[in-house]
């Protein structure tokens, strides 16, 4: 499998949600305590309410369920999380095991683009953050930071990856895109021909024989055969 050109989605991957402010909200109805119990929640509620076969639900429904939030208190606690996250958006948290794989990526050469479905404020979102930015800035340069709104396709449409990957100067067939949404990015990847990954850190996919998987960004060498091969003979 060649890939010389790395998709990478935002939220979910880059950026997550803001367990310092999401977790006390879960835990104020009874439910985890803890930031890392919350995000461990988060992804197992987001693959639930995205999965591989079947319609998608709520994610904000599901959340309370699998944060350990007892029956009775399970509405008023969707309700806060609900509300709280409508204030702006959540998933503004940079994660930094991604952005040292990022950088790592970006050091050996790797075009990039980020691939966001999102609503015109991603690129600053990103640099606020000090994840990634195109051209100079507080984070890890990359080749092209993409939005949906700005570019007027969203995903799964193909046409975005499509795009992604003409703005990178490749072709398809040399492309991998990663993301955390199998309806978004995984099967939206698949249509325009490109190696779809689907970023699942805790295992939680229904069906992990539809598609390929990798639990850290930094996994994502194996898929790019000159950064394995490279690394490998160190």
């Amino acid at each position: 499998m060649s890939s010389s050109a790395l998709l990478v989605d935002v939220g979910g991957v880059l950026l997550l949600p803001n367990a310092a402010i999401l977790t006390p909200v879960v835990a104020r109805n009874g439910g985890v305590t803890t930031e890392e119990e919350f995000m461990r929640a988060h992804f197992a509620a987001h693959n639930a309410a995205f999965p591989t076969h079947g319609e998608t639900r709520n994610y904000y429904e599901l959340l309370p369920h699998y944060a350990g939030v007892p029956e009775d208190r399970v509405h008023a606690c969707f309700e806060e999380y609900l509300a709280i996250s409508q204030t702006r958006n959540m998933w503004h948290a940079p994660d930094a095991a991604s952005k040292a794989a990022l950088a790592a990526f970006a050091a050996d050469g790797v075009s990039i683009a980020i691939v966001s479905q999102a609503d015109g404020t991603i690129a600053q979102m990103l640099i606020d953050a000090e994840m990634c930015q195109e051209g100079d800035g507080p984070g890890v340069r990359v080749d092209a930071v993409l939005d949906s709104a700005v570019v007027g396709i969203d995903k799964p449409d193909p046409r975005f990856f499509r795009f992604a990957v003409d703005r990178l100067g490749a072709t398809v067939d040399a492309a991998v895109h990663v993301g955390d949404t199998v309806t978004a990015d995984v099967r939206g990847a698949q249509a325009a021909g490109i190696t779809a990954v689907h970023f699942d850190p805790y295992g939680d996919c229904d069906d992990p024989s539809d598609h390929e998987h990798v639990r850290t960004l930094a996994e994502m060498s194996r898929f790019i055969p000159a950064v394995s091969e490279a690394r490998n003979s160190v």
